[in-house]
């Protein structure tokens, strides 16, 4: 107890601060916006008689305390940051003013550190709010180079003029089937075609004319066959198309219904030569295989190949199975 203080006056402060100070934390937890209302509080323009109007306190009638706002004048000087400048504040006759007694001090001491909460508070909702922002461009970009690294893959394993999967793709897609046919025990059937007499039309009509009819072909196939099957260009006017989970009765008939609709196609072809234009129904030949354990994809490819030079040397525009060539 200082010796200036006699009991009655200790017993004052005691009181005092028991119904001032005491309260406000137990305020604080449900509201963290309790404030010290000191009637002490002096304004520090005021007091010095300040006429600096560019400082942030002149004449600024809110709750903040000059020694806790950044970029003050004192003494003609800017101060800093309110950690840094409470120090000397705390010297000042306006600090000293607005605490004449030691409830006074602790009511402003619990007022700055309910500033530093909500100062603390406001920087932590200011960075989830831009680690939020962040977030979502960052989600959004890598959607943006998924889809056009997909875009990329597309382009790599597609056929421009024909729109169906190229060459190197044909040769994945097989090494994952005969996996998956080993390791399940279950069939795939391959079918390979070839346009008939397809070099004769693209020396009498030219390529641009002879592509009007791989790019035909190639979308008929889009549309006569299942999601789950795919189809290929081999190259040139060759063409592969993988069925999954098929026997070979069954991709026989897919082949059949190919070969039919693709024969009752009649296209127009203009002869560069004699600038007419003639009517023309190209047919195609197929070879049916189905998968068995052992084969690899040379293997697998090169059957199908002989199936489907066979139903050409039968006179073209049939489809032949490869386990009835020794019957043909």
């Amino acid at each position: 107890m200082p010796e200036d203080m006699n009991i009655a006056q200790c017993k004052e402060i005691v009181e005092r601060i028991t119904k001032e100070i005491i309260p406000l934390f137990d305020l604080a937890i449900k509201n963290d916006s309790v404030l010290y209302k000191n009637p002490n509080l002096k304004q520090c323009w005021n007091e010095k008689n300040c006429k600096k109007e560019s400082c942030p306190v002149f004449k600024n009638e809110s709750n903040l305390r000059c020694w806790q706002i950044a970029g003050t004048y004192c003494g003609g000087k800017i101060q800093g940051l309110f950690a840094e400048k409470y120090d000397n504040c705390k010297m000042c006759e306006v600090y000293k003013k607005a605490c004449p007694t030691i409830v006074e001090e602790l009511g402003e001491n619990f007022n700055n550190l309910m500033y530093l909460v909500h100062k603390q508070k406001h920087i932590t909702a200011d960075h989830v709010k831009k680690i939020d922002h962040l977030n979502k461009e960052l989600f959004s970009a890598l959607e943006n180079l998924d889809l056009k690294n997909r875009e990329i893959q597309e382009l790599v394993i597609t056929d421009k003029l024909t729109g169906l999967y190229n060459r190197n793709y044909l040769f994945a897609t097989l090494e994952d089937e005969i996996s998956r046919s080993m390791r399940y025990d279950y069939q795939f059937s391959l079918l390979m075609m070839d346009l008939d007499d397809f070099k004769k039309i693209n020396d009498e009509y030219g390529h641009l004319e002879g592509d009007k009819i791989l790019s035909f072909l190639g979308e008929m196939l889009k549309t006569k066959l299942r999601k789950t099957d795919r189809s290929f260009r081999y190259g040139g006017e060759e063409f592969v198309i993988v069925l999954p989970e098929t026997e070979m009765t069954i991709a026989f008939m897919v082949a059949e219904r190919i070969r039919a609709a693709f024969e009752a196609k009649t296209f127009s072809m203009h002869h560069p030569a004699t600038s007419k234009d003639t009517l023309l129904s190209p047919t195609l030949s197929i070879g049916v295989i189905s998968y068995q354990k052992g084969l690899s994809i040379q293997d697998l490819l090169g059957k199908a190949d002989e199936a489907m030079y066979k139903a050409k040397s039968l006179g073209k525009n049939k489809v032949v199975r490869h386990d009835e060539l020794s019957t043909l």
